[in-house]
């Protein structure tokens, strides 16, 4: 069948009631929450109305809220203003409900995210136990034998590091309505304490939530962000590189000012407490620093970071990781037997190895790139670091430790993870170290270890850069013949990194992370564009929002992307089988109400879903969860259009 779905994820639709119309909108759970991507014509969107988010209710009305908090605000080299609200019940905010209003000129262009519509009644305000008895539920849950703040060496350390004489490691609520890190949900809401408690024994950073009313445990969030196995770029793998010192006292240091509010590197000394760290430290600004201690390869956690810096800068005029001058502090030489790196949502710190990759210390090139940049979805996206949301947020690091090392050092690159010492994944080929290639494919995880499988499910959006940037063609393990043209690196990056930092929320999936990419590609390329096309091929190439064998197909034609010629819908469900969800995609000449039927093999109705399309494009998602394992006929309507497998 002919392609036709180029941008199915977005319907077209004329909504009455409103002063301005949308141009596009797409609606993921109008039951639950304001729809989650709007767009407007130049022509006539509204004005931007400052601390306030557009909303469109169930009765397609258009309103204005103040009920918000601004997050951040930042603009992005195509001259919009991206403005991030949290929503608020009663002035608290709600976790992980987040709009991105896209303003230019004044008008409101684009918002995403999302926002919940029908809040419960009776929902608390204010908390049933005291804030210390919170934080003990949060202890008990933790464990540590020692904490942060109760090491008088640490907490002098983050005084100083801060340059706040009142900074303290000591968790200090804040309160929050919560329903879960996979999504935000109205009925799941909790009031609840929100505590960011760092651990030193054993090692530990989480963000964790305590049910304000009686002390439960509702979810955790990790902020040690690591890549399990890590590598070595001294010398030996990157040759002689320039980087920048300081002088003092007549002693040259790890440090500068140049880049940002600055770019340090420290000593651990194989200890794990950061206020023991020191300057490594030269006497003549030439680092050779090949010792029994292994003290030349921080001189690559200082490059790596400083051409972290570069990168983002040259490439994306953003001033750090933050877009203010973040100073990137990095710790070399953490802890023994220590085969690991991680950004742990402040700093860099970096393990000196173990017996798997021969005791070299972690600070490979892609390796610095991978970790600086969970910071930066840190200070933009900032997902969830579990399931998909996690995989992806491993996945861009991936992706743009991989473009860093192509960046700094173009002789000697390559598509893997830790290729320079101990290679652990490949982004041309997931599969060759245990990760799937197409999303709910073959290799896909679905346990609970590892966050959800976060480095293993991050291989389908590393397989989705690896054919953006390059081209391939294959078929996916959903039996989808694909073919991706290569637009090349620079604006495969260029793409990923205006996903991830304009459009994506905490809680986006991949799904989320394919229409968001289609729309940063549009921005930068045009919407007819071949960029666009082979955005949308490589995502139907690793199975999101597409590339699946069909369940079925319609017998439409196109002459172009607008335009269908036939009287009958395109329908393609899947995938097939499914465990929980169906999605369905159908392309109409003409808006309808029908039933979408599952029938057993007995001929009983089993389930019955009324989906109104319009006319165009249009993408729905159906929960078949609760279904017994099995196959089932499915009908649109009168139609019977096939069967899907239940499992």
């Amino acid at each position: 069948m002919k392609k036709i779905f180029t941008n199915s994820f977005l319907l077209l639709f004329a909504m009455n009631g409103f002063a301005q119309n949308p141009s596009k909108i797409n609606i993921e759970n109008p039951k639950d929450r304001y729809v989650d991507w709007v767009e407007f014509n130049a022509s006539n969107a509204p004005v931007f109305k400052n601390n306030q988010v557009f909303l469109i209710d169930e009765k397609n009305k258009s309103s204005f809220s103040a009920a918000t908090k601004l997050i951040n605000k930042e603009t992005d080299q195509l001259g919009f203003t991206n403005y991030r609200f949290q929503q608020t019940i009663s002035n608290i905010p709600v976790e992980h409900a987040v709009y991105i209003a896209h303003v230019k000129n004044s008008r409101l262009l684009l918002q995403n995210g999302k926002w919940l519509m029908h809040i419960p009644d009776g929902l608390p305000t204010t908390a049933s136990m005291s804030e210390s008895a919170a934080l003990q539920s949060a202890l008990n849950y933790i464990g540590a034998s020692t904490y942060k703040w109760q090491q008088a060496d640490e907490e002098a350390f983050i005084k100083t590091e801060t340059n706040n004489p009142n900074a303290t490691y000591f968790p200090k609520a804040t309160m929050v309505y919560y329903s879960g890190e996979d999504d935000v949900v109205s009925t799941n809401l909790r009031l609840a304490y929100k505590f960011d408690v760092y651990a030193a024994a054993p090692m530990s950073r989480k963000i964790i939530y305590i049910d304000a009313v009686n002390g439960n445990v509702l979810g955790t969030k990790d902020l040690i962000h690591e890549t399990n196995a890590n590598g070595s770029a001294v010398t030996a793998f990157s040759g002689t590189q320039a980087i920048t010192t300081d002088l003092n006292a007549g002693t040259y240091r790890l440090r500068e000012i140049g880049r940002g509010n600055g770019i340090q590197t420290y000593n651990m000394k194989k200890g794990t407490n950061y206020a023991s760290a020191v300057d490594f430290t030269d006497a003549d600004n030439v680092w050779n620093n090949v010792n029994t201690t292994k003290d030349q390869y921080a001189t690559d956690a200082h490059w790596g970071a400083e051409k972290t810096y570069d990168f983002y800068k040259n490439n994306f005029n953003r001033n750090s990781i933050d877009g203010n001058g973040f100073l990137i502090k990095s710790y070399v030489h953490y802890s023994n037997n220590y085969f690991n790196a991680f950004w742990d949502g402040s700093r860099m710190t970096y393990g000196d190895g173990s017996s798997t990759d021969g005791f070299k210390p972690l600070t490979a090139i892609d390796v610095c790139g991978h970790e600086i940049t969970h910071g930066l979805t840190t200070f933009s996206a900032n997902l969830t670091y579990s399931g998909e949301s996690g995989a992806m947020n491993e996945g861009f690091s991936d992706v743009f430790g991989t473009a860093i090392e192509w960046y700094a050092r173009p002789t000697q690159k390559d598509w893997l993870i830790g290729g320079d010492f101990y290679t652990i994944r490949s982004m041309s080929n997931p599969n060759a170290y245990n990760q799937p290639d197409t999303y709910l494919g073959t290799k896909w995880y679905t346990g609970t270890a590892d966050n959800g499988g976060v480095h293993t499910n991050s291989g389908v959006l590393n397989f989705w850069f690896y054919l953006l940037s390059n081209g391939g063609s294959g078929t996916n393990d959903k039996g989808f013949v694909f073919n991706v043209a290569s637009i090349g690196m620079a604006k495969a990056q260029a793409i990923a990194f205006r996903t991830l930092t304009v459009y994506l929320i905490s809680t986006s999936k991949y799904i989320n992370a394919r229409t968001a990419s289609i729309q940063a590609a549009t921005d930068l390329y045009g919407a007819a564009s071949n960029e666009v096309i082979q955005t949308t091929n490589a995502w139907n190439a690793v199975g999101v929002g597409g590339g699946t064998a069909p369940l079925i197909a319609g017998p439409v034609t196109a002459k172009n992307a607008n335009s269908i010629v036939s009287d009958m819908p395109s329908i393609s469900v899947f995938p097939n089988p499914t465990s929980k969800i169906l999605h369905l995609q159908m392309a109409n000449t003409i808006s309808e109400s029908k039933n979408l039927q599952l029938i057993d093999v007995a001929g009983k109705v089993v389930f019955t879903k009324n989906l109104v399309t319009a006319k165009g494009f249009n993408n729905f998602d159906v929960d078949i969860s609760n279904l017994q394992t099995g196959t089932y006929f499915v009908r649109w309507g009168r139609d019977k259009i096939g069967t899907v497998v239940k499992n």
